[in-house]
């Protein structure tokens, strides 16, 4: 009696290589079965044979989507962003503070807009930003309400920098 032959061991074949007689194949999305390659469903879930979107497809539909994601949060930050103000500010009063070198300062600032919010407001030496200046934020405030504030005005123990109050001025945002 003669023995059939025997398939070659899998090592001759490789670990991941098909064995000869095997075609590549692919399988079904939805249960596995196997299908030829390049086919995503089965004829079961695929009685129409409807083919798949191309790669062109999908990622324009990927990229349509973020840029309607980022639109989308632009609109929401516009919608929970305020516009108060403008708002106008002047130095009502200065003089010398009880510090040596210290300057009280009385502001009046008003909210010209028409929903609340709060001034990010800043003391100027001359009418010109520096990044040294002193800043602060008002409560909130109505539209069209005006609020008054003091301040004394200390300058850093080695700061060259002197309040003169006649010169000083408020800027708010």
């Amino acid at each position: 009696m003669t023995r059939p032959a025997e398939p070659p061991p899998a090592a001759d074949h490789g670990f991941l290589a098909p064995t000869p007689d095997r075609q590549p194949v692919d399988h079904c999305f939805r249960c596995g079965k196997e299908t030829p390659v390049g086919v995503g469903l089965c004829e079961v879930h695929n009685p129409k044979q409807l083919s798949g979107p191309s790669a062109t497809q999908m990622h324009a539909t990927v990229f349509a989507g973020i840029v309607l994601g980022v639109i989308g949060l632009f609109v929401l930050f516009r919608l929970t962003l305020t516009d108060a103000g403008p708002f106008s500010a002047q130095v009502t009063s200065s003089g010398a503070g009880v510090a040596a070198g210290a300057v009280a300062v009385a502001v009046s600032i008003t909210n010209e807009g028409d929903s609340e919010g709060h001034a990010d407001c800043r003391f100027t030496r001359d009418g010109v930003p520096r990044p040294d200046d002193v800043a602060f934020r008002t409560p909130a405030m109505a539209g069209g309400e005006s609020i008054s504030l003091e301040r004394e005005l200390t300058p850093e123990p080695d700061s060259p920098v002197s309040y003169v109050p006649e010169l000083l001025s408020v800027i708010c945002r």
